[in-house]
């Protein structure tokens, strides 16, 4: 006997570029290269270092909104989580990591110097931004992968936005970390400005990039295997803090080399794509059920599917109204 023939159309995925890649995320981003051009002239004209401060706080918010927007987009995170609360957290995250990250980078530095601060940096860093998204957790919040991934963004932005500007008045007066102990180089309004740039664009990102990683790690562990989870959930959050102080570490290379650092600063923004594909890799895994077919391909889930979990084991939801299941 032959089977009968489903009637029910397989569901297709969309092209790399296509499906729900572009959005009205790219207005941000637009935003953000309309505020650099503007503040970066009048900086320019006025060496006021308030204005390349409030620059880089305007530019570095509108990457991160655009970045979020995108991934709104492809996980539909608004059913689970609203944006007032994104910034809730992100202000929270960058309290936080100033009182704890930041002081402890210059306990580290005081104590072993740059080379013990930025070896560490990576655990202390990480620890800080990840204090509001653990206690949300513990507190038995957020605990759909999908809002866990959201708030882990949340996190590096508020890290991003408070450290870049308040790099942009330390570049300016020239009390910025000096990486390889030397002299501090004259400082210009055009070097404060390509630093402010690649900031912006070739090392702030890592800092929502690495704790979302972390995030979509962990949470997915808890989410499949509750506490059973744990170790996987730590693995992850541990792999993140040695690429992070890998990453940092690397800037204390080359030194006295201009050809030497200047591959480096290059190599940083191929490891910015990299770690993009790695978050992206796993945080796919929680794109709902009704965007497959409708995201771009690279936001396609690769498995199906989730596996059972013991009710002994598994972590308490939010009520559904707030924050459905994965499906």
């Amino acid at each position: 006997m032959v089977p009968a023939r489903s009637t029910t159309p397989a569901p297709t995925s969309g092209h790399h570029f296509r499906g729900r890649f572009w959005g009205q995320w790219v207005w941000p981003l637009v935003g953000a290269g309309v505020v650099l051009l503007a503040g970066t002239t009048l900086y320019r004209s006025t060496e006021n270092v308030h204005v390349i401060a409030v620059t880089s706080f305007l530019a570095m918010a509108l990457v991160c909104w655009a970045f979020y927007g995108f991934v709104a987009r492809q996980l539909a995170l608004p059913e689970v989580i609203g944006l007032g609360q994104i910034v809730a957290v992100a202000v929270a995250s960058a309290g936080a990591t100033f009182l704890v990250g930041l002081n402890l980078n210059d306990l580290t530095g005081s104590i072993g110097g740059i080379s013990l601060a930025t070896a560490l940096v990576g655990l202390t860093e990480e620890t800080s931004k990840l204090l509001v998204p653990i206690a949300l957790f513990l507190l038995g919040t957020y605990r759909n992968p999908r809002a866990g991934v959201a708030i882990g963004l949340a996190s590096g932005f508020g890290f991003a936005i408070a450290e870049t500007t308040l790099y942009a008045y330390q570049t300016a007066a020239a009390s910025g970390p000096d990486f390889c102990g030397g002299d501090t180089p004259a400082v210009t309004t055009g070097t404060v400005i390509a630093a402010q740039v690649a900031r912006i664009f070739g090392v702030s990102p890592f800092h929502w990039l690495f704790t979302g990683i972390a995030v979509a790690i962990a949470w997915r562990a808890w989410h499949l295997y509750g506490r059973k989870g744990t170790p996987a959930a730590l693995g992850g959050i541990l792999l993140v803090m040695v690429v992070h102080s890998l990453n940092d570490t690397s800037a204390t290379l080359g030194c006295g080399e201009p050809t030497v650092q200047s591959l480096l600063a290059m190599l940083r923004y191929v490891l910015v794509i990299v770690m993009y594909l790695v978050f992206k890799a796993w945080a796919r895994k929680h794109t709902p059920p009704q965007m497959i077919g409708a995201v771009s391909t690279g936001w396609t889930p690769q498995h199906l599917g989730e596996q059972s979990v013991p009710a002994d084991e598994a972590p308490a939801e939010d009520s559904p109204a707030r924050e459905p299941a994965d499906g």
